[in-house]
C-alpha cells in the first residue's frame, strides 16, 4: 500500500514517479485501486482502478492542473486480481456516505479523503459491511491512522509469510483440514411410526410369498 502526501502541489507527484515508488505496470491479470484528493478551484476526491498506475496518476494530475486544482493526497492499493470488484464496492459505499457528481461517477465533491481511503481499504480487505454515515466533518479533525493489523494484511513481511506457511504445514493436508471441518457424525432424523410400519410390511411380509413356477408343456 502506498500513500503520498506532499505540501508542494506542483512537483511532488513527478518526484515520486522519478523515485519509482509508483509502479509503472501491474502484473498480468492484476491491478491497483487508487484514491486521489484534488484541492484548488475545483476540489473533489477521485476513486478508480488501473493496471498502469504511474501513467494514470500522471494523467489525473494533468487534468486537475487544467481545472485549476492540484493533487494533494493519493493512496494506492497493492496489486490484486479482483481490483475491479474492489473499486465497485468502494464506490458503492462512498456513494452511500456522500453523493458523487452523477449516479455512476467516480468524482465526489463533498467526500473527504480519509473516508474514501477507509472505504477503499475495507473493500480491499473484503469487508462487506454498510458504512456508517457520520455528521462529523473533515474540518473537525476526523482522522485515524490505519491500525497495525490492517498494515499486516496490506503489506505482510517475509516473516509473516513464513509464519503463515508454517501454520498451514502444521494443519496438515487439504484432506486433513477438510475432515476436521466435517467431523460431525451424521445422525438419523426422526421417522414417523406409520412410515416404519409401512417399510416393515414391505420388506418383511407377514405371509410367505408363493412362487409360481411356469412349466412349458411339451406338445
Amino acid at each position: 500500500m502506498l500513500e503520498l502526501v506532499h505540501n508542494d502541489p506542483r512537483g511532488w507527484l513527478l518526484h515520486f514517479f522519478k523515485a519509482h515508488q509508483v509502479p509503472r505496470q501491474a502484473l498480468a491479470g492484476t491491478g491497483h485501486v487508487y484514491v486521489l484528493a484534488v484541492t484548488g478551484t475545483v476540489s473533489y476526491v477521485k476513486i478508480g482502478s488501473t493496471a498502469q498506475p504511474r501513467s494514470r496518476l500522471e494523467a489525473l494530475r494533468t487534468e486537475a492542473h487544467r481545472q485549476g486544482g492540484s493533487v494533494t493526497r493519493a493512496w494506492l492499493s497493492p496489486a490484486h486480481p479482483t481490483y475491479r470488484g474492489t473499486e465497485a464496492h468502494a464506490l458503492r459505499n462512498c456513494r452511500e456516505i456522500s453523493p458523487s457528481i452523477s449516479p455512476r461517477s467516480e468524482y465526489f465533491p463533498d467526500l473527504d479523503f480519509t473516508t474514501a481511503r477507509r472505504e477503499a481499504v475495507k473493500a480491499f480487505l473484503g469487508i462487506r459491511d454498510t458504512p456508517r454515515v457520520s455528521t462529523t466533518t473533515w474540518a473537525a479533525g476526523q482522522y485515524q491512522p490505519i491500525p497495525g493489523h490492517v498494515w499486516h494484511r496490506l503489506s505482510p513481511s517475509v516473516w509473516d509469510e513464513c509464519w503463515r506457511e508454517l501454520e498451514f504445514f502444521r494443519q496438515g493436508s487439504h484432506r486433513s483440514r477438510f475432515r476436521r471441518r466435517n467431523n460431525t457424525l451424521s445422525r438419523p432424523g426422526y421417522v414417523p411410526e406409520a412410515l416404519l410400519d409401512a417399510f416393515s410390511a414391505l420388506f418383511e411380509p407377514s405371509a410367505p410369498v408363493i412362487h409360481l413356477f411356469s412349466r412349458r408343456t411339451s406338445s
